[in-house]
């Protein structure tokens, strides 16, 4: 069976949240990639437009979450 890999911007479009989905037949799954900078811009984003991806194998990034405690 072959895998085909699709970029994914149609889900979210942002410069750092990365979608790809992978897929053979039927079923798909998502690696999501994200970077969110200082501040903390993908982050909101992610938080204000909420996805339901069931099948994400793994979701990866550099959060720069800080306390401000």
């Amino acid at each position: 069976m072959k895998m085909r890999f699709t970029l994914r911007p149609n889900i979210i479009n942002h410069q750092d949240i990365n979608i790809l989905a992978f897929h053979s037949g039927q079923h798909i799954n998502y690696i999501i990639n994200v970077y969110s900078d200082n501040n903390q811009n993908a982050l909101q984003v992610l938080n204000c437009n909420i996805i339901d991806l069931n099948d994400t194998f793994v979701m990866t990034g550099n959060f720069n979450i800080r306390d401000n405690n």
